[in-house]
């Protein structure tokens, strides 16, 4: 994807991204798609302070204007991604009926698809939680983690004396690094394969 990504901004007249990831919508125009990608990619990179207007623009090849006809500021194009990705994630972690290790190899999966996605927003999540809409912030991530460990503990799999909220803390903290490592290619392998050894992590702090 990302050479494809690549030939897009050298012409996005004639050719555009084959592969969309999930925070992109197949129904987006073309410069949004690309000014998406771009942002998405820079912001993960280097922080979204560390991102400018002018370097999106660059990376997606559309100028400011078509930036700022999508999106109001930079910091609201951010806030959109931010917003997108954290949905994506929380349900990923909130799959009705789905055990602790179903949840966690659920979010493997997504960091191997979109890692870039996944390391932004948990990076970000001090940045714009508070400007997120009602129903976003009812679907905390620390909270639904929290209530995984819970369960696994009533089914015997989490130590009973374990602290379920610092439990679910430290298995968020485990994701999150992951996802960096996917991010900066720095993984052994695919992220989605990662998910026994993961849990033998898991069960050697917390495992009952």
């Amino acid at each position: 994807m990302l050479l494809d990504f690549e030939l897009a901004c050298a012409n996005p007249c004639i050719m555009k991204p084959t592969a969309l990831p999930f925070f992109v919508s197949t129904d987006d125009p073309p410069a949004k798609q690309a000014i998406l990608l771009g942002a998405m990619d820079l912001f993960a990179t280097r922080g979204v302070d560390g991102v400018t207007v002018r370097d999106i623009a660059a990376r997606s090849g559309y100028t400011n204007p078509a930036l700022f006809k999508h999106f109001a500021t930079k910091d609201d194009l951010a806030r959109s991604l931010f917003e997108a990705c954290y949905r994506r994630l929380a349900a990923a972690l909130a799959m009705p009926g789905a055990d602790l290790r179903a949840v966690v190899t659920a979010a493997l999966a997504l960091i191997e698809t979109a890692p870039d996605a996944v390391h932004f927003t948990l990076e970000n999540l001090r940045r714009f939680w508070r400007d997120m809409p009602d129903d976003l912030r009812a679907q905390g991530l620390p909270g639904a983690m929290r209530r995984r460990i819970e369960q696994a503990q009533g089914q015997g799999s989490v130590r009973a004396d374990i602290d379920p909220a610092l439990a679910g803390s430290l298995v968020l903290g485990m994701l999150a690094q992951i996802a960096r490592m996917a991010h900066f290619a720095e993984l052994p392998g695919p992220a989605g394969t990662l998910a026994d050894a993961v849990f033998a992590m898991i069960d050697r702090g917390i495992g009952a």
